[in-house]
């Protein structure tokens, strides 16, 4: 998984990402369960994001069966 979920879009030819946490939590409502594998490996992650994360992956896949590895 080499894909970064918090991607925003291209600025001068370079690669932004939403890094603020208002941002952030608001891109994880979107997530589908592969982006949270993708956002909750992600260094120095806010813990608020981090735990939308979580519930997000609950959500979305209540067993905990999806184990993208």
């Amino acid at each position: 998984m080499s894909n970064n979920p918090f991607f925003a879009g291209y600025h001068n030819g370079h690669s932004t990402y939403w890094i603020d946490v208002e941002s952030r939590l608001n891109r994880v409502k979107e997530f589908t369960i592969q982006q949270c594998w993708e956002a909750i490996i992600l260094p120095d992650l806010q813990k608020t994001v981090r735990k939308a994360i979580e519930r997000r992956m609950r959500k979305l896949d209540p067993k905990g069966e999806y184990i993208p590895f």
